[in-house]
């Protein structure tokens, strides 16, 4: 053989080899990434031959179904962007990845009444379907005419006020039937319910003049302080729209074991809470 027939065999080996290996890569709405050699680009779909056999039959594609295609010379066309995945090396759709600790904060708090909170949530499984999860709450108010959660039922007693705080802690388990790593999530779980309430009470003490008039006479200032224990039942639903941003809506029903005022137990009574949350994933 010729230097020159030798020559002319490496060129024409070289231009197929590049030629070869200069394709294009479809990404399809459902995940799938294929190599072709895009032919042409109409206003309803794409024309293409497979890498495997570019001299073969064309074929077409709706646009509809294609995400984007990248051309082998590094430019792009996107045709659904609201559905642009990130790929692994091997053109497979790489999966977000959820972290395993979630800190929130709740603006908007109910128990007893309107407050704030904080929670922190851990992930325990690898499948994310169990949490431990901690929320603290406060709940405050100023409250009139016999309506705060410490109110006396003594008869002697006539209007008052009374300002009070509530403390929660919650700490418990959440249950996800679907997992914890997707954009929206259910979960239910039990919790224990710690509350702390301090209330600050300005009593009258109520006479009676030779009309039958009422007369209020102011009492001392008193502290009272409750503490129950009982368990609730929380269900959350998560909204996350993306792997880091956290938004959720919680409500918990239940009911005390123990309710002290003081020395005093008060018996059984219902608990409940309702939150908005944001946060952070990480």
């Amino acid at each position: 053989m010729t230097q020159k027939s030798l020559l002319l065999t490496l060129t024409s080996v070289f231009t197929l080899s590049v030629a070869a290996s200069a394709q294009d890569k479809l990404y399809k709405v459902s995940g799938e990434m294929i190599d072709v050699k895009v032919k042409e680009v109409t206003s309803r779909e794409i024309i293409f031959k497979k890498k495997d056999n570019p001299d073969g039959p064309s074929y077409s594609i709706g646009k509809r179904e294609v995400e984007r295609i990248e051309y082998q010379n590094g430019s792009e066309d996107v045709f659904n962007r609201s559905a642009v995945r990130k790929y692994t090396s091997d053109g497979k759709v790489e999966k977000l990845k959820y972290g395993k600790n979630i800190i929130a904060a709740a603006p908007l708090q109910i128990t007893d009444d309107i407050g704030i909170g904080l929670s922190y949530e851990r992930v325990l499984d690898k499948k994310g379907m169990l949490s431990f999860y901690l929320p603290v709450c406060m709940s405050f108010n100023d409250n009139n005419n016999n309506s705060g959660p410490l109110t006396s039922s003594s008869s002697y007693y006539g209007p008052y006020n009374e300002r009070y705080n509530s403390y929660y802690i919650l700490p418990g388990v959440k249950i996800y039937p679907t997992s914890s790593k997707g954009k929206v999530r259910y979960s239910v779980g039990p919790s224990l319910a710690f509350v702390f309430t301090k209330a600050y009470t300005n009593n009258t003490y109520t006479t009676y003049d030779p009309y039958g008039n009422p007369i209020y006479t102011p009492t001392a200032p008193t502290l009272q302080d409750r503490f129950m224990l009982g368990v609730m039942i929380n269900n959350t639903l998560n909204i996350q729209p993306t792997p880091h941003l956290y938004m959720g809506v919680e409500l918990g029903l239940g009911v005390s074991y123990m309710n002290k005022v003081g020395s005093t137990n008060l018996g059984e009574t219902t608990l409940g809470q309702f939150a908005f949350k944001m946060g952070y994933r990480f």
